[in-house]
């Protein structure tokens, strides 16, 4: 104990060797934490970008559809040429300058099957062009696969 200017002044302090063994054991728990998060949310990453791989390989390499006949004022056939039954498609009706003038969606289509729908309402008048963007089920979820859209031009417009 220390008198300093008539005052008693009772210091008493923790160790090195006890300060030392503090602040391991708080890093240590500290690592703890951060690599069960990190682990928890790396993990979700990988999921998220197996699921989306597999979408998107699924679009581009099983989807194999094509619009083989477009019949005004009414009817389109569309085969299925690849191994996914096609859910649904939304149709989407073109004029000659390219603009945007109606569309339509259809039922199922299964794999290696051509069909053709009539459509209710009709195919639009001036359309020269039908772009297809199919929906499919890969691994439970559901895919709309717009980057792999089909379409056909024909002439004379419907």
């Amino acid at each position: 104990m220390k008198i300093k200017n008539g005052i008693k002044i009772n210091k008493k302090g923790i160790t090195p060797l006890i300060a030392t063994v503090l602040l391991i054991g708080f890093t240590v728990a500290l690592a703890g934490i951060v690599i069960t998060w990190g682990g928890g949310f790396v993990e979700r990453i990988q999921s998220g970008t197996d699921e989306r791989t597999a979408q998107t390989l699924a679009c581009i390499s099983d989807l194999r559809l094509e619009i083989e006949k477009v019949t005004c004022p009414d009817t389109i056939s569309i085969e299925n040429k690849g191994n996914l039954r096609i859910e649904r498609s939304l149709l989407r009706f073109f004029n000659s300058d390219g603009e945007f003038i109606g569309d339509n969606s259809v039922d199922g289509i299964d794999k290696y099957e051509l069909r053709t729908f009539v459509l209710n309402p009709a195919i639009p008048s001036g359309t020269t062009k039908v772009q297809i963007i199919a929906t499919l089920i890969v691994e439970g979820q559901e895919v709309t696969c717009g980057d792999s859209s089909k379409e056909k031009t024909f002439s004379p417009a419907c």
